[in-house]
């Protein structure tokens, strides 16, 4: 009964916190907290796969599609915004599942190289062609959502959508991870573990193809919806620098369950966003902070909050 109380005492915090709060906050504010959930819905996206033990360095590519998909569905073709979201993110899964079928062959540093690799080469067809990618200028005009004659154009209406699509997110993937299939996908971390459950008849290569596209389809999702909320996209803003901020959210929050990699990337932004005048120190800020947490707290802040509990 107590621990009952206590979630709907925590929901209603939440939801204060969440929805009635940036009512009455300035649009710099609103903007943080934008840049925040986008930030959070990529990491928890790449959760999928880093739950299985995989380490990937190139997760900013499959953002990058979503965003360039999107972009060229509606700024070329005239393709409705709501309707180029949803087909920007199954781009995104169906490219991570064929990547996939190769990469999740491999382990540790290989599979990490391998992703690397692959967002890299993205980038640089981004960079090379002018058709449809727009080159190193990138596309520009891209139209903010609508729905029923109403625009989603001023911060506080963009933040409401972003955040209704991180509690889709977040509760899809929870009940994820608790059912048979995200349990099964736990017993993938080590190669040991994986020939184990293949010995017992698991089809281990379809559970982390599927694992990895819902890993890729979530960020292909939230890749298009940023690149409506700043009207622009270029190859500079999909990079090595944004795949490793993903990794470094996910570890410093933990990656135990989904709260983990909330805490981490909603914590880091906000302080990333504060500190941004530091310019290039953010990225030494951001290196020992990463170090600490290894070192002090190899389950990350989310270790932290449990020990306390």
């Amino acid at each position: 009964m107590r621990k009952y109380w206590i979630q709907i005492v925590a929901a209603t915090v939440l939801s204060v916190v969440f929805i009635v709060f940036p009512l009455f906050l300035s649009k710099g504010w609103l903007h943080i907290l934008i840049v925040m959930l986008f930030n959070i819905i990529y990491t928890i996206g790449f959760w999928v796969i880093m739950r299985m033990g995989y380490l990937s360095f190139g997760h900013a590519a499959y953002v990058g599609i979503g965003g360039y998909t999107s972009a060229i569905l509606t700024t070329m073709l005239n393709v409705p915004v709501f309707i180029s979201i949803p087909i920007s993110g199954v781009v995104a899964a169906a490219i991570g599942f064929g990547i996939g079928k190769i990469t999740l062959q491999l382990r540790g540093i290989y599979f990490s190289i391998t992703v690397f690799a692959f967002g890299e080469v993205l980038k640089t067809l981004w960079l090379t062609f002018n058709k449809p990618f727009g080159g190193p200028q990138g596309i520009w005009g891209i139209p903010r959502p609508s729905l029923f004659g109403f625009k989603f154009a001023t911060h506080i209406s963009y933040y409401y959508l972003i955040l209704f699509f991180f509690v889709l997110v977040f509760f899809f993937l929870r009940s994820l991870d608790r059912s048979h299939f995200g349990f099964t996908c736990l017993g993938f971390k080590t190669k040991e573990t994986e020939l184990l459950a293949q010995s017992v008849g698991i089809d281990t290569s379809l559970y982390k193809n599927i694992s990895f596209s819902i890993s890729c389809l979530i960020p292909g999702m939230a890749g298009a919806l940023y690149a409506h909320y700043f009207n622009y996209i270029s190859p500079f803003v999909f990079t090595f620098a944004l795949s490793t901020d993903i990794v470094v959210y996910s570890m410093v929050g933990g990656t135990a369950n989904i709260f983990g990699p909330v805490i981490g990337a909603g914590i880091l932004t906000i302080a990333s966003e504060l500190a941004f005048a530091a310019g290039y120190y953010r990225s030494l800020l951001f290196g020992v902070l990463l170090l600490v947490v290894i070192l002090v707290l190899p389950n990350g802040l989310l270790g932290l909050f449990r020990k306390g509990r």
